[in-house]
């Protein structure tokens, strides 16, 4: 293998710094607005925008980044983005940090922008044959999609006075069905047959989407419940089971129920705590449980690549931090809609803490295992 081609788990560190420290700001000052339904009192206040700019613009941005300038860029074209562009993104990360931080939203927003303009421009690579001569599919495709959706939602919102938390979560959602297009496969062992369906999903989410960020939250409901069906049949989890990867699919099909869960409560018309909630589904119960489910493998095709191996100590055949950290999530989740249900203070308290430290040992997890390639 060429000296070019080899994958530097080190490069993911400037892009992955900052969006852990916004997940670790940001989780706590959820944290802390979560306490605040509870009566009780915790030492990390944000307010709600500062919370999800830190969240969706922060970590999740710094996430994604990472996958499209780093890991995927690897399998697709035999490379990592370069030094300049890397260094670039996580200044924007950087400045976002600060100006959230600071409560300068021109400055978060003009980073945001600046960070989603970044990648869309890389994301030409996507567009070219890959380093096995093959040609652009809809996964490609639909992630300059999911870019340009993300920016033009994003400046709509701010422009016609749309809700900007939900214009911005269209970015990472958007982008899991994008990925999900090709890494599905991963767990089925099947490509999926119908990228037309793929893509009438996607199209489906957009709408939903555009539609919630502006206020018609009943139809953006019943779109969304429709683009998640349309997601589920096109990915082929309902026809495919492989045994060896069983547990990946409990991922999947956890976070599609997170999904359509959001769908219902929009069309339902529930009150604004049910609708956080309805968010929450999405940016947690959906997105999490993909990552949960898909990461772990493709972590393990690109080790087999550079023919290293990587010791995990199993237990019943699926490591247990794999396990606890997917039982964390949820149980989490399930805590927050019984406090919105309930509102048993208990519940609205242990919820933030069950989803921050299952994300945050996950990340370390995986985190670790990147780094043992470079050993």
């Amino acid at each position: 293998m060429a000296m070019g081609e080899v994958f530097t788990p080190r490069r993911v560190i400037p892009v992955m710094a900052p969006g852990l420290i916004s997940l670790v700001l940001g989780g706590l000052g959820g944290i802390g607005i979560m306490w605040s339904w509870a009566g009780a009192s915790f030492p990390v206040k944000l307010e709600v925008t500062q919370h999800f700019y830190l969240m969706i613009a922060g970590f999740f941005a710094a996430l994604i980044g990472n996958e499209l300038l780093n890991v995927l860029s690897m399998e697709w074209s035999g490379r990592q983005a370069g030094g300049i562009t890397l260094a670039l993104y996580a200044a924007l990360l950087w400045a976002l940090l600060a100006g959230t931080v600071a409560g300068a939203a021109w400055l978060s927003s003009a980073a945001y922008l600046a960070m989603l303009l970044v990648l869309i421009i890389y994301s030409r690579t996507y567009l070219k044959p890959s380093k096995m001569g093959f040609r652009p599919s809809a996964y490609n495709y639909l992630i300059v999609a999911s870019l340009a959706a993300s920016i033009a939602l994003y400046i709509t919102a701010w422009i016609g006075g749309g809700d900007l938390g939900v214009a911005m979560l269209i970015f990472p959602v958007s982008m899991i069905y994008a990925v999900m297009a090709r890494d599905i496969a991963l767990v089925t062992g099947r490509r999926p047959a119908r990228e037309r369906l793929g893509v009438l999903a996607f199209l489906l989410l957009v709408a939903s989407f555009a539609m919630w960020t502006f206020g018609i939250v009943e139809a953006a409901g019943a779109l969304l419940a429709a683009s998640g069906a349309a997601s589920i049949l096109f990915s082929g989890i309902a026809q495919y089971a492989r045994r060896e990867k069983l547990f990946s699919y409990v991922k999947i099909w956890s976070a599609y129920l997170w999904l359509m869960a959001a769908g219902l409560i929009l069309f339902l018309g529930a009150p604004a705590l049910w609708r956080d909630i309805a968010a929450h589904a999405l940016a947690l119960g959906f997105i999490f449980n993909i990552v949960f489910g898909v990461d772990v493998i493709l972590i393990d095709m690109i080790a087999t690549q550079m023919q290293k191996r990587i010791v995990v100590k199993p237990r019943r055949g699926v490591p247990m931090l794999e396990v606890v950290t997917f039982l964390l999530l949820n149980v989490g989740m399930l805590a927050r809609a019984g406090y919105a249900y309930a509102y048993t203070p208990s519940l609205a308290v242990v919820s933030g803490p069950l989803v921050g430290i299952a994300i945050v040992a996950f990340l370390l997890y995986t985190q670790r295992r990147l780094m043992q390639l470079s050993a």
